[in-house]
């Protein structure tokens, strides 16, 4: 009975040693990686000026940016390795006043978040392709520089680590990318507009950003936002004349928190099975297999304790 014992908890050690090397491995590679079904709301606040369209003057107001990241299950190739989001930003002013908005389907590897290019990606209806990151750090990131996709100039610029920081008590890394100026389009304004003295000239608009990106290191999620964009009209000189729209935008206190909430409820999900799961197996195996070695080595040494004394008698000489 000890022999049948004893081999059943060393089996059971060696199972749970090999779902150790397992969750830590293959199980947690499977499971560490972003949702399909991906859905968020993110709100960035912060003064600006806009060029009002209607009165074809610049003006000034408080302005709010409101993001929705979907996830489209259905866009998504069949071997599910890769998440599809479409990602709308509208501008507007504190009062609703509309500013201006695009859409950007991108296309990512659930597990890196780095760009794939399939599944209809593009800005706005125009294909483009992406590169980098998008929306979304990779699990597990690194003090280190990342490219990221910039969607205003449809290109991916480096955004490079500064230091760890702190957003409403979690650890975070911080990481700042520089966008050079650079010409967006060409658009047909009145001349007056760029103080020219043409009716109508086709004006530069000109681009440049900074982005303050602060992501929770664990998972890769991003939990504070801070956009300074800088985009103008230029006359023939390269001078800028009008603001078409500039703003110093970050995420509001309501997103900062539910960013942090989101990001530690992942924290404990990513330790689990990455850190907490195997050696939990590995302690469990351990034990069970030392116990079922002792029971074995018990069970040999068993007949020798309890020999019978040997029947030949002996010879008296």
């Amino acid at each position: 009975m000890r022999r049948i014992v004893g081999l059943a908890l060393v089996l059971l050690g060696a199972f749970a040693l090999g779902f150790a090397l397992l969750s830590r491995t293959w199980l947690s590679d499977q499971l560490l990686v972003t949702p399909l079904d991906q859905y968020s709301e993110l709100t960035s606040v912060g003064p600006g000026t806009y060029l009002d369209a209607g009165k074809l003057s610049e003006a000034s107001s408080d302005l709010v940016a409101k993001r929705i990241v979907k996830g489209d299950v259905g866009g998504s190739p069949d071997n599910e390795d890769v998440n599809v989001w479409d990602v709308s930003v509208v501008l507007e002013t504190g009062d609703g006043a509309f500013v201006r908005a695009y859409v950007d389907r991108v296309a990512a590897d659930r597990r890196t978040g780095e760009s794939v290019n399939c599944c209809n990606e593009n800005v706005d209806g125009t294909p483009v392709k992406h590169e980098g990151l998008s929306y979304k750090f990779p699990i597990g990131v690194e003090k280190q520089e990342y490219l990221v996709w910039d969607p205003n100039s449809r290109k991916s610029y480096p955004a490079k680590f500064i230091a760890e920081d702190d957003v409403k008590g979690l650890k975070v890394y911080k990481f700042i990318q520089q966008i050079p100026g650079q010409e967006l389009r060409r658009q047909q304004v009145p001349g007056s507009l760029v103080g020219e003295s043409a009716p109508s000239v086709d004006a530069q608009v000109w681009y440049q950003n900074t982005r303050t990106i602060w992501v929770e290191p664990v998972t890769g999620i991003i939990v504070k936002g801070n956009e300074q964009n800088n985009t103008t009209l230029r006359n023939a000189a390269g001078e800028d004349k009008v603001s078409v729209v500039s703003f110093d935008l970050t995420f509001n206190d309501a997103t900062q928190e539910s960013q942090v909430d989101t990001a530690e409820k992942n924290v404990t999900k990513v330790r689990l099975l990455s850190q907490w799961l195997p050696l939990a197996g590995l302690v469990l195996g351990l034990l069970l297999l030392a116990a079922g070695l002792l029971i074995l080595r018990a069970d040999r040494a068993e007949p020798a304790k309890h020999a019978e004394p040997d029947p030949t008698p002996e010879r008296v000489s």
